[in-house]
């Protein structure tokens, strides 16, 4: 599969190829016509139209929109004269191949577009999104400003809303950064502006990290960094409903919060719907998350601790409910199948010492992370066969 990579130029307002000859030769060519100082200034209606002409005329290409099916969102990290840069890269693949997009994490485009990229990740991962800029000129106290305004369509061609909160939390961190400069009587604003930067830069790449994370975790990120990752470390479970349709889990820490996907054999063949999960504690006790697939009652996964026996200690308990109303309108909970599923480390998880999930189950629930291990196989031959053939039956996933 041919690939490009391609990143934001501000004076031309528009994407460009990295590392392309016939690039590199236009914008030098447009940077000694505009002149280093202006050129430094950035974007501004003038320099875009000298830089894009030079691109035209050197034969290099420049695109308004870069498209194809999102299937990565990753933190890079390139070094030049000795320091080190952090990049967002955003991966999209459609039938003429893969486009890479980089931008610097310190950028204002990069952090606008991670906010975006948190939808879109959860709502068109693997899914057709065409990204765009353009930059906007504002007047504030009588000076001109740019901003470099990130935009991205989903499938449907609508706007992708970016997910709220992003930037007052990293404007929190940048406060409780500075208040120590602050309170020592610091006035320069040049460092406190770095500390700023800095700070901002580092809660964005934590959050593109957490997207790439949640990109490979459901099996569509580009197979090279799958491969290199393996299977994603996760808690997982299996259940199979009344009408004999798998249910599988798949659970894992984030932020200190349990999170995951709900994943069911869909209308077609081979056709697979899944929906994202976020557990909180719940009425029903333990840890309960909801799931809405797109043509079903809304349904509540739930996670609790099981009843210890004489030889085996507490483990964690799976159950699905539908949710509904009875005929007066009260709020109803109907367990969609017969028996619980049981919670268990995948085989990822488990070479992972004092894993973040175990410790989360353990404070929640109570259960000793070790119970999340499957039994040995060894263990397992002591059952009879029968009781095994019994329990798959009835539901259970070994």
């Amino acid at each position: 599969m041919a690939t490009r990579m391609m990143q934001r130029n501000n004076l031309a307002d528009a994407f460009v190829l990295v590392n392309d000859e016939q690039t590199n030769a236009a914008l030098k060519t447009a940077r000694e016509q505009i002149g280093d100082a202006e050129w430094k200034k950035g974007y501004s209606p003038e320099n875009k139209a000298i830089v894009r002409d030079a691109l035209k005329e050197h034969g290099a290409r420049y695109e308004q929109a870069l498209k194809g099916n999102l299937v990565g969102a990753e933190v890079a990290e390139t070094q030049a004269n000795g320091e080190t840069f952090r990049k967002l890269r955003v991966t999209l693949e459609n039938e003429a191949g893969r486009t890479i997009l980089s931008a610097d994490m310190g950028s204002e485009f990069a952090q606008r577009l991670i906010t975006k990229l948190d939808t879109a990740t959860r709502e068109h991962a693997g899914g057709e999104v065409s990204i765009g800029a353009f930059a906007k000129q504002t007047e504030r106290d009588g000076r001109t400003f740019v901003d470099h305004v990130a935009t991205m369509k989903g499938p449907d061609g609508q706007e992708v809303p970016a997910t709220p909160g992003h930037f007052e939390k990293a404007r929190e961190r940048v406060e409780a950064a500075q208040k120590p400069m602050l309170d020592a009587g610091m006035k320069d604003r040049k460092i406190l502006n770095q500390i700023a930067a800095s700070t901002r830069e580092s809660y964005f790449a934590e959050v593109a990290a957490g997207l790439s994370e949640r990109m490979v975790e459901q099996g569509i990120a580009p197979k090279s960094v799958a491969n290199e990752r393996g299977a994603f470390p996760a808690l997982e479970s299996g259940i199979k409903d009344h009408d004999g349709v798998w249910h599988n889990l798949s659970i894992y820490e984030k932020d200190g919060h349990l999170v995951g996907t709900l994943q069911r054999r869909g209308g077609q063949p081979g056709e697979y719907e899944k929906v994202p999960l976020e557990f909180h504690p719940g009425e029903l006790g333990g840890l309960q998350a909801e799931a809405q697939f797109p043509d079903g009652a809304p349904l509540l996964v739930s996670l609790s601790r099981s009843e210890p026996s004489e030889t085996q200690p507490s483990k964690v308990d799976v159950r699905i409910f539908a949710k509904g109303q009875d005929l007066e309108g009260k709020d109803t909970l109907e367990q969609i199948h017969e028996h619980p599923g049981r919670l268990r480390a995948n085989d990822a998880l488990q070479k992972i010492p004092d894993h973040r999930e175990g410790k989360a189950i353990e404070q929640a629930l109570g259960v000793d992370p070790k119970m999340l291990n499957p039994v040995p196989a060894r263990e397992a031959q002591r059952a009879p066969a029968k009781a095994q053939e019994k329990q798959h039956s009835q539901g259970v996933q070994l």
